[in-house]
């Protein structure tokens, strides 16, 4: 008899554990959200990149309402992403508990950038494109000891993560392109550098082009 009362004794010592282990958790559904202040991985993305947003305090089962400030609103999760598909300077506002707190983001006018920085000692005419001719072509001068602006360009093909770089350079009247393959990469910067040694060759359907460095041209 003494045995079995222990036995009952025993297991009742041990549901009341359970059942306090299960109220420990839900006591965190009763926390108080205190700060609607919220963090951004990125506040300078490229189109179509994923920014993520993260509330500082993501506690029980709060409703947090994400106005991304391009006409979109998103009500659930304290962490959310969102891709902006024009650019431009978006003010993002999350509501939690009456509470609202902001952050600016700024989104650039493409997928990915770059610039053309000369090295070298001539002058040139730039014409760029991605993907054989699959996004944006930009134009522009490039003086010696220079560099362009930075182009910013969008690849219909930005599901891939790199892209084929194309350019012609216009120099005495002829057309000249880099003799290597380049490719950059989506959602980054790139600077394609030019120097006197570079090598490039005509652009010219009969056999194979000959090669020749800048300087010589």
């Amino acid at each position: 008899m003494i045995m079995k009362c222990r036995l009952n004794l025993f297991k009742k010592l041990i549901l009341a554990s359970i059942l306090l282990t299960f109220a420990a958790c839900d006591n965190t559904n009763d926390l108080e959200v205190k700060t609607a202040e919220f963090s951004v991985n990125n506040n300078s993305a490229y189109l179509t990149e994923t920014v993520t947003f993260t509330a500082k305090d993501s506690l029980g089962e709060n409703e947090y309402t994400w106005d991304f400030g391009d006409g979109n609103i998103e009500v659930g999760k304290y962490n959310v992403t969102h891709k902006y598909e024009k650019a431009g300077v978006y003010t993002v506002t999350m509501t939690v508990n009456g509470m609202k707190s902001t952050n600016e983001i700024t989104v650039k006018s493409g997928s990915l950038s770059f610039r053309i920085i000369n090295k070298s000692t001539t002058y040139f005419d730039c014409l760029t494109y991605l993907d054989n001719y699959s996004s944006t072509v930009n134009r522009f001068l490039v003086y010696p000891k220079s560099q362009s602006d930075t182009i910013y360009s969008y690849s219909y093909t930005n599901a891939t993560k790199m892209h084929l770089f194309g350019v012609s350079f216009f120099i005495n009247n002829s057309e000249y392109t880099l003799r290597d393959i380049k490719w950059i990469e989506n959602f980054k910067h790139s600077d394609i550098i030019i120097s006197d040694s570079t090598i490039v060759v005509p652009r010219s359907g009969l056999g194979f082009p000959s090669s020749v460095m800048i300087k010589d041209l």
